[in-house]
């Protein structure tokens, strides 16, 4: 028997990961890998027969956008990065104005293959930077240095200016040990006075499982104090104010109409198809909000499941109202716009957020931690080193 397809308001975001990379970095936790030879064809076959799979019980609606990460997925090819996008076109419809991103690292960022992404669809790219000090560079164990880095920088912005791109991102790393505020400083800067629309900016996390959590394990490096860490994350809003950007979630700084839509789609609590090795997604299902799936993080594995016309997901929660409540709570909170009371409401209903609110002004939050801002509950500007404890205190 069919399942009838779920119905679905609104517009759809699509998630594709391609799980390969020149190297593996010391800190990466995500499902990623390095071969000799990467299957692109029967990966990218792969993928689409998932998408087939996936979409047959969903009800199509525009794809407003489409974020292909990694991974290193400028390492995948223009050819197949436009056949994912065609597929998903004729499945549903890109929007007119859909944001198409591609992430992309210093050295699998050329020229040649810059034009032929714009080509085939991508106007808009992430370049992973992380870091312009040699010293941090090699301890992430990143491949490129800053002259890489700052060349793939020039060339993005130089095809955003002449219009084959909408957009050009970079991501920072702080927290790095050893690293002072100046050398923050001085990245920010450099980036910064190029002309970069989007900044994202992530606190180095410690995984298990990874080259750095081992180091770490053996002494052989120490973390930065917390509170070195707090103070580069306050002093970020003031480093990239002369470019114009501003902070809208709580690692992610863009000038006005630069903001990631993918990843506000994410924040909103929306519905998103994810597809590729390790991908997470959200789908509609039957009297629930949704459910979240995981597929398995080993390419081989996935894609001989898949050729078996078989999912290959590992993991699957099904997602009621309670949930999916306290989720956006913990997202809305990351955001600078801060958390849409009336959108909290039409999921749980008005007694939930009226017992929000009354835990907010309970525990003390309202006025130091957290405000009440035209329907919507924020952040305060000083509580951004505290927002896993505010979350904490009213999910």
């Amino acid at each position: 028997m069919t399942a009838s397809p779920m119905p679905r308001q609104g517009a759809w975001s699509v998630y594709v990961h391609f799980p390969w990379c020149l190297k593996r970095c010391a800190y990466c936790d995500f499902a990623t890998s390095v071969a000799d030879r990467i299957p692109r064809g029967e990966y990218t076959a792969a993928v689409l027969a998932e998408l087939e799979m996936r979409t047959a019980a969903i009800q199509a609606a525009p794809v407003a956008t489409v974020f292909f990460g990694g991974g290193t997925p400028s390492l995948w090819g223009a050819r197949h990065v436009g056949a994912v996008l065609e597929w998903i076109d004729q499945w549903a419809g890109l929007r007119a104005d859909a944001e198409v991103t591609l992430e992309a690292n210093p050295g699998a960022a050329e020229t040649g293959d810059l034009q032929d992404y714009a080509a085939a669809g991508v106007n808009r790219v992430s370049l992973g930077v992380q870091s312009l000090h040699a010293r941090h560079l090699r301890w992430l164990d990143r491949i490129h240095d800053a002259a890489d880095a700052l060349a793939a920088v020039d060339r993005l912005l130089e095809f955003n200016a002449a219009g084959r791109l909408r957009s050009v991102s970079v991501d920072l790393i702080f927290g790095i040990p050893g690293q002072t505020l100046g050398q923050l400083r001085a990245d920010v800067a450099a980036l910064v006075d190029r002309g970069v629309p989007h900044l994202s900016a992530y606190a180095l996390t410690v995984e298990e499982r990874t080259p750095l959590h081992a180091r770490m394990a053996r002494g052989e490096v120490r973390a930065p104090s917390d509170a070195a860490t707090v103070r580069q994350l306050m002093a970020l809003p003031g480093l990239v104010a002369s470019g114009g950007l501003l902070r809208y979630e709580v690692s992610n700084f863009a000038r006005p109409g630069h903001e990631s839509r993918h990843n506000q789609a994410y924040w909103r609590g929306d519905h998103y198809l994810a597809a590729g090795v390790g991908a997470h997604g959200f789908v509609p299902a039957p009297q629930l909000c949704g459910v979240r799936y995981a597929n398995s993080r080993h390419s081989g594995q996935y894609i001989d499941r898949i050729a078996q016309r078989q999912l290959a997901t590992e993991f699957e929660e099904p997602i009621d109202a309670a949930t999916h409540a306290t989720e956006r709570v913990m997202t809305g909170l990351r955001t600078a716009a801060g958390l849409d009371l009336a959108a909290l409401e039409s999921i749980a209903g008005p007694a939930v957020v009226d017992r929000l609110v009354a835990r907010a002004r309970d525990r003390g939050l309202v006025g130091r931690d957290v405000v009440v801002v035209d329907g919507h509950l924020r952040l305060s500007e000083a509580a951004w080193p505290r927002l896993d404890g505010v979350v904490r205190a009213l999910a």
